[in-house]
């Protein structure tokens, strides 16, 4: 009897022992925890305003932004003369490519003398941002008219910032 009490209480632990071993997940490569995403919160950002040694210089009215940005999904978004200043914040997921691109219109008759006129959109994520140049100002109407008509290229933009 002593024989088969001990044939049944060893064949009993080696049947937890074999159903109690927990089998490896193939999906999760040696029995660790997954890697949780990682995000980072990128800002779009399009201002009418920078201060300069301590002086605000604000963008005339007489300037209209349209621009598009890249979203979450890749997408460009467009965004249509905005009242500014002008952000967005989204959450993405990296490598990421973050974008900013549009035009500076106006109306001529609606210049004023003095005319401050500026590209002023940045894209920020953490520490690292990308911004184009301040404020410019022209003495009168005629001035700008010059400097644009000389630089046609100043009424686009085209910021990116690598998120990593």
């Amino acid at each position: 009897m002593k024989k088969l009490t001990f044939l049944l209480a060893t064949l009993l632990v080696g049947g937890m022992m074999l159903t109690g071993c927990k089998k490896d997940d193939p999906n999760n490569n040696g029995g660790g925890e997954t890697p949780a995403t990682t995000t980072k919160t990128v800002v779009y950002r399009m201002d009418n305003s920078i201060k300069v040694m301590g002086v605000t210089m604000t963008v005339s009215p007489c300037f209209h932004y349209t621009f598009s940005y890249k979203d979450a999904d890749g997408n460009m978004v467009e965004v249509n003369d905005p009242t500014l200043p002008w952000s967005k914040e989204i959450t993405v997921t990296p490598p990421f490519e973050a974008q900013l691109k549009g035009t500076v219109s106006y109306d001529e008759s609606e210049i004023p003398s003095p005319v401050y006129f500026g590209r002023l959109g940045s894209i920020t994520q953490d520490l690292n941002h990308t911004i184009e140049e301040p404020v410019q100002s022209f003495d009168d109407k005629d001035d700008f008219i010059e400097f644009i008509t000389a630089r046609p290229q100043k009424l686009e933009y085209n910021f990116t910032l690598s998120v990593e």
